[in-house]
């Protein structure tokens, strides 16, 4: 690839500049702290996305453009950081547990904070939020997924009731209708059982005013968010039918129709910044000027500029045309990489969260032992795998040593001491391998038919690999490769599968994988009684503790083997600054208030 001419990204960088970053520090003081945006200053991000709906909250809203946008307009009182820690903001409001019995959780807002129009958050968005999650006024005995059609939208009988949250989350056993205080600015949340998630809850998704304005047809912020509450507290099926429908559909993006591209009334924020326009792929995104939190943007201006691929996104990047993106390197990337390193580009190497992993079925002849499943993890040498598959590029991906956690977190430090995975399958061990194999009276030569998508570059590549290595150990690896790898592992006659699979996110994500033995049909009442715990505990010391139980459970059974993690690489032109991709929705956008641009 040509090499960029000489300070095209240098130019790029001065032209964001225009003021010197202002710092200051995250505080609750709300009204308080001065604005810092760089008068001028803008960045372009490479986006794959498109923006559908301002409502990141619903099954149809909730798609990775839209939770880019989301990260970047609403405010909320807690998110995940890049390292998978909870970080609070004071400066939006406290979640705080307030009573044990039942566990209840007070959702106070700051003072004075207010959506982009001028309209404040109050209680009313609050209690709009439980209602959409809880579902808890909705029509009984409702079976929503029966009635949702191929295009993803449920088809309602007519008066029925129905939020179409995508991950209410903890939140569906808070059937009580909150409690609010006099000020309009908290409400008591009692759940029936404590949750894990409580402080990340209550996503403040949908402004209630204007979904008000909206369904009532009043043009009054403060009378619509009235007639919300009213609908709540009067809990009548007719308009709570029409609100439902409203919050799951209405809140949609569609360029065609947008005056001049204009954002309109779908870019009321209550974040650092709002939506200004879209326009043929393209979303602007501007400093919200009535934000008064203290997640205080630098940048005045980001664009989310549609990019066809790592590629084009790469080429921008070199013609000064790009500032921030997040590819996946080939071979034939590696001198423009470079070019891009030595005009002072900050390179980020990260994991995206995924992994590819080798998991057994504990259920099926010959691998039911315990010592039979060790054997085969035994003979497997993971790093040797890689390369197989990555070539020169599995030098930058990361090795996983956990099942449930990612590298580089802290409970993942915790894991590798608690559980043990690296001195149970830290690396090949041949002789151990087949003593195992033997001491259960497994043949040798004893085939095990391994499942993977033969259309993936990796699994194509790695599975010559592992049967290499198991053949050393007396294993014969049959390629069970197929088109449709969902389709194959619903059939009865695999051993075990090469895939590609997520990290749980979090307890709800890793009771969903495991329960019941999960895919591998590991069944264990012990492990059960965890996974029940981990979704029934709310403080966090002690659901640490759970999932670090359960992930010595499942090193013990045997029935996984994390291979490695594949890495991407955020490029971010001179200059550009803050930049901290983190794993899942909104990798990039989650933390764009701190991005800032120094001067040339």
């Amino acid at each position: 690839m040509p090499t960029p001419a000489r300070g095209a990204i240098r130019r790029a960088s001065a032209a964001l500049a225009a003021a010197a970053v202002v710092a200051t520090a995250l505080t609750a003081c709300g009204p308080q702290v001065e604005p810092r945006v760089q008068a001028g200053s803008s960045v372009e991000v490479a986006w794959s996305g498109e923006l559908t709906s301002t409502n990141a909250a619903s099954t149809l809203g909730r798609t990775p453009g839209n939770l880019d946008v989301a990260a970047m307009t609403r405010a909320a009182f807690a998110t995940v950081d890049a390292d998978g820690e909870v970080r609070e903001d004071p400066s939006f409001g406290t979640a705080t547990a307030v009573a044990d019995s039942p566990f209840t959780v007070r959702y106070d807002l700051a003072e004075g904070i207010r959506w982009s129009d001028g309209a404040p958050i109050d209680a009313a968005d609050l209690m709009l939020a439980w209602l959409a999650a809880s579902n808890a006024l909705s029509t009984p005995d409702l079976d929503p997924e029966a009635l949702r059609g191929a295009d993803g939208a449920i088809a309602l009988p007519e008066a029925a009731v129905w939020f179409d949250a995508a991950e209410p989350g903890g939140l569906v056993h808070a059937t009580e209708v909150p409690v609010r205080d006099d000020w309009a600015r908290s409400i008591d949340v009692r759940f029936s059982q404590p949750v894990p998630d409580w402080r990340t809850a209550l996503d403040v998704a949908v402004p209630a005013h204007v979904l008000g304005e909206r369904v009532f047809g009043v043009s009054d912020p403060m009378e619509a968010k009235q007639r919300v509450l009213d609908a709540i507290d009067r809990a009548d099926p007719l308009v709570l039918s029409t609100l439902a429908a409203a919050w799951s559909s209405e809140l949609t993006v569609d360029a065609a129709t947008l005056p001049d591209g204009a954002a309109g009334a779908a870019g009321i924020s209550s974040g650092p910044y709002r939506l200004e326009s879209v326009r043929d792929g393209r979303v602007e995104l501007i400093a919200n000027g009535e934000y008064v939190g203290a997640q205080l943007p630098q940048v005045e201006r980001i664009a989310l500029a549609a990019t066809a691929d790592d590629a084009a996104a790469l080429a921008g990047l070199t013609a000064g045309e790009l500032d921030v993106a997040t590819i996946r390197p080939t071979d034939a990337d590696r001198d423009a990489i470079r070019d891009l390193d030595r005009e002072d580009a900050t390179l980020l190497t990260a994991g995206d969260g995924t992994r590819w992993e080798l998991l057994l079925r504990a259920d099926r002849t010959p691998l039911q032992p315990a010592d039979a499943r060790r054997s085969f993890l035994h003979a497997i040498d993971r790093r040797g795998v890689a390369e197989a598959a990555l070539g020169e590029a599995a030098a930058e991906a990361t090795g996983v040593d956990s099942v449930l956690f990612r590298p580089g977190t802290r409970i993942y430090d915790y894991a590798l001491e608690d559980a043990g995975f690296p001195q149970a399958f830290g690396g090949a061990d041949e002789e151990r391998a087949v003593a195992e194999r033997d001491a259960v009276g497994v043949p040798a030569g004893t085939e095990l038919c391994v499942r993977y998508d033969r259309a993936d570059a990796f699994a194509a590549a790695a599975l010559p690999a592992i049967a290499a290595q198991a053949a050393t150990a007396g294993w014969a690896v049959r390629d069970c490769g197929v088109d449709d790898l969902a389709a194959g592992l619903a059939q009865d006659d695999w051993h075990a599968v090469l895939r590609l699979a997520p990290a749980p996110a979090d307890a709800a994500a890793v009771v969903e994988r495991w329960r019941d033995g999960g895919l591998a049909a590991s069944t264990d009442p012990a492990r059960e009684a965890l996974l029940d715990e981990a979704l029934m505990t709310a403080d966090q010391d002690a659901l640490e503790q759970t999932l670090l139980e359960l992930e010595a459970s499942l090193v013990g059974a045997a029935v996984v083997l994390p291979l490695v993690e594949p890495a991407q690489l955020t490029i971010s032109a001179p200059g550009v600054q803050g930049i901290a991709p983190r794993p899942g929705a909104a990798s990039l956008t989650w933390n764009a208030w701190e991005w800032g641009v120094e001067q040339p």
